[in-house]
């Protein structure tokens, strides 16, 4: 049996308009559905088919995510080469965006940030990549 590939990443956001809009800017993604039932739902769609569900659940708290809690630790986007990484990262300088240096590890290179509701996302150069 292969190995399942992931299709999309759900997060709950606590304003749907400011995360829509946030990602929709920064990674340049289409809004391809938008629902309200029965939560405040937007999907949003790359060029290469992987999605992003943001979901206001009138149920999530008022305060920023923490990966203290078991459950998501982080996200993390694949890049081609240290170029793209080094562009991603003045993106993310030019958009107001804090974020970690692009720090090496055994496995590659890393540049962490986080999203208006403090969900921690990576964009990755895999070390045999670079």
């Amino acid at each position: 049996m292969p190995s399942p590939v992931i299709h999309h990443v759900g997060l709950s956001v606590r304003d749907i308009e400011t995360s829509t809009d946030w990602y929709v800017r920064l990674f340049g993604l289409t809004v391809v559905a938008e629902m309200t039932e029965p939560a405040p739902m937007v999907v949003l769609m790359s060029p290469q088919g992987q999605a992003i569900d943001l979901r206001e659940d009138p149920d999530v708290g008022p305060d920023r995510f923490t990966q203290t809690y078991a459950g998501l630790d982080h996200v993390g986007f694949v890049v081609a080469d240290r170029a793209e990484l080094d562009a991603w990262e003045q993106l993310l300088v030019q958009e107001g965006v804090e974020r970690s240096e692009i720090a090496e590890s055994p496995f590659g290179w890393h540049l962490n940030f986080r999203d208006p509701d403090g969900i921690p996302l990576e964009f990755f150069l895999p070390r045999q990549s670079a």
